[in-house]
């Protein structure tokens, strides 16, 4: 009896401070919970950094204003602002993201003096936004001669920048014709599962990045890029089929279109159901002929 009243107290005091700190918990979490304002980027956790960065790399790809872009990541503190974006684009871009995230990251790491592995796929330019002066040439006689003299009075040229969009295709395969040389397909199961697969050459079988392919069925459309899964192949680029649809998919500007990709199930050699994955290979045409 003497050791149970000893005990007692102490088990009373455990119990007292659990519930204690539950009711604190549940007051700090649900009742009341601290609300942060006005709080700098600087104070964002990692992903929301993150996250701030690719809206400034939007809003940059937008007004092509890099100053204001930089006043705006000034408040992340980075030691290397150049060098932390061209690392986020470039983990976005071998990750396999979203091309618009990746274009607009990419554009304001170059922008900011980075070399992102994007840049070859991706790039864009920015008129001045300085205002400068235009010089006027006028005809001035001197003797039996007529020569050009800069006139002194300077012309404005507007402030208003001017943005020019990245170019998807490298303008080395701009008017490239390419033909479909070959096309695959298979029933597997799993993760593989139910692509439409487009590989991209040039004539030295290398992979040709930055095409936009249209991938087309009778509901919508959607398009993806090749080159942005550099770890299969630098021309190669892929899109999730759904099930009992027949899709289309053409080479925006570069080639015809390949019909009747059918999504229909098919059985892998497991006996299960599944839906077929299509493989197709372009290379440039061939025009000696014509």
């Amino acid at each position: 009896m003497a050791g149970l009243e000893t005990r007692f107290p102490w088990l009373a005091l455990v119990i007292g401070l659990l519930a204690g700190l539950a009711v604190g918990l549940y007051y700090a979490w649900f009742l009341n919970p601290v609300r942060f304002v006005n709080v700098s980027p600087q104070q964002l956790n990692l992903d929301d950094q993150q996250e701030y960065i690719h809206l400034v790399a939007e809003a940059y790809l937008q007004d092509g204003d890099v100053e204001r872009a930089r006043a705006r990541l000034a408040g992340l503190g980075l030691r290397d602002t150049a060098e932390n974006i061209t690392v986020q684009a470039d983990q976005v871009y071998l990750r396999g993201g979203d091309p618009a995230e990746i274009r607009a990251l990419t554009t304001l790491a170059e922008a900011l003096g980075g070399q992102p592995l994007a840049a070859e796929l991706f790039s864009g330019t920015v008129a001045p936004t300085n205002i400068a002066q235009a010089v006027t040439l006028t005809p001035t006689p001197l003797g039996d001669q007529a020569t050009l003299i800069p006139s002194a009075t300077p012309e404005l040229i507007t402030s208003t920048p001017t943005f020019e969009p990245p170019t998807a295709t490298p303008d080395v395969f701009a008017n490239t014709q390419f033909e479909l040389t070959e096309q695959d397909v298979a029933c597997v199961e799993g993760e593989g599962a139910g692509y439409i697969e487009v590989y991209i050459t040039d004539d030295n079988g290398d992979g040709v990045p930055a095409v936009e392919v249209l991938v087309e069925w009778a509901e919508g459309q959607d398009s993806f890029y090749t080159g942005l899964k550099p770890g299969i192949d630098s021309g190669y680029g892929d899109f999730l089929m759904a099930a009992d649809n027949v899709y289309s998919v053409t080479l925006v500007g570069l080639g015809e279109p390949v019909l009747g990709l059918d999504s229909a199930g098919c059985r892998a050699p497991t006996g299960r159901t599944s839906i077929p994955t299509y493989r197709l290979t372009f290379s440039p045409a061939d025009n000696s002929g014509t």
